[in-house]
């Protein structure tokens, strides 16, 4: 009976999950809304997200970066370290679609580190895909428009301006 304890044991050690092991999970890919729905229990839990990094990466209190991460219209805040943020080419703007990341690392409801907030803690971090510069084409019809409405903004100006300047005689 002692064996089988040992071995039970054995067993156990080997198969329960472990810091070193936390950051190789291998979990379901969320989306930063998936995660921001996360249920709040959860808390501390290793979860992998991925989403387009958008604006650009900001310096943390206490070292590393700030990355925003988007998906289904949802933005999330992601820590990652400097040599980490380093990596990513492209952020997502006007002009750039930006590198989708995927993180894996705790989900924190209210960080004790960050002041409250509710972050996710990148232990793993790699570039699915690069961005890319956008293309966006010019569109004439729109000048036409805009320059249209101006020579009537204008005229409409002038007409009433002189109905004003004739009643005041």
């Amino acid at each position: 009976m002692k064996r089988l304890m040992w071995g039970l044991a054995l067993v156990l050690a080997i198969v329960a999950p472990s810091p070193a092991t936390a950051a190789a999970f291998t979990g379901p890919v969320l989306s930063p809304a998936e995660v921001v729905e996360i249920d709040r229990s959860r808390d501390g839990s290793v979860v992998t997200v991925e989403g387009e990094a958008v604006g650009e990466h900001l310096r943390a209190v206490g070292g590393g970066r700030w990355v925003n991460l988007l998906g289904d219209d949802v933005g999330l805040g992601v820590w990652v370290t400097d040599e980490m943020a380093e990596q990513i080419t492209y952020f997502g703007d006007y002009r750039h679609d930006g590198d989708i990341v995927r993180v894996t690392g705790p989900v924190n409801v209210a960080c004790a580190v960050h002041g409250g907030e509710f972050d996710v803690h990148a232990d793993r971090f790699e570039i699915v895909a690069v961005g890319a510069v956008r293309e966006h084409e010019i569109e004439p019809m729109k000048g036409v428009v805009g320059v249209t409405g101006i020579v009537v903004g204008f005229l409409l100006w002038r007409l009433y301006g002189r109905r004003r300047d004739r009643r005041m005689i």
